[in-house]
């Protein structure tokens, strides 16, 4: 697990079977919202040693804005996250994870049940029941420019995204 903390962050990183990175926890401080510090974050992490091998990255989070900057991550834009990629490869990357509440937490939404109507597509019921006004403000900013698939966030859900992405080569600079 890698994990970085400051006064206006804290974060955590797992990476597990070699290919497979988590973004878990991803805090930044309102007082430095809208400064890019989480796509920085997120590119910075992408040139690292533990990452440079990762084929799969995902997350399980409520705000947007990370699913967001982990779309730019996997070179992506929101609006067109690969959703056959999250439901053919989602089971795989769950039961494979060595982080328990993804092992036990349920995905939900279109994309895992056939009778959903809650307006979900993919996320997890986490049973992580906090404060999503936030949250749901920039959802709806999403959701007004037509740049959003993952569906409605529910009461003790969180997002589901994977993305497939191309593992980096180190750069030997003695060439």
């Amino acid at each position: 697990m890698l994990s970085l903390a400051s006064g206006n962050m804290n974060s955590n990183a797992h990476i597990f079977s070699g290919i497979v990175g988590w973004i878990t926890q991803l805090i930044i401080d309102k007082t430095v919202h809208k400064r890019y510090i989480i796509t920085q974050l997120l590119q910075t992490l992408k040139v690292h040693p533990l990452f440079q091998k990762v084929m799969v990255v995902g997350l399980v989070l409520s705000h947007p804005t990370v699913c967001n900057a982990l779309a730019k991550y996997a070179n992506v834009g929101i609006y067109s996250i690969d959703l056959d990629f999250i439901h053919t490869n989602a089971e795989k990357v769950l039961t494979a994870s060595n982080i328990s509440y993804l092992k036990s937490a349920q995905p939900c939404g279109t994309l895992f049940q056939v009778d959903c109507d809650t307006g979900a597509v993919s996320s997890m019921f986490t049973e992580f029941y906090v404060d999503h006004e936030e949250p749901l403000e920039v959802l709806d900013k999403f959701k007004a420019h037509g740049q959003w698939c993952l569906g409605e966030l529910l009461e003790g859900h969180e997002y589901l995204a994977l993305f497939p992405v191309a593992p980096l080569s180190p750069i030997d600079f003695a060439e």
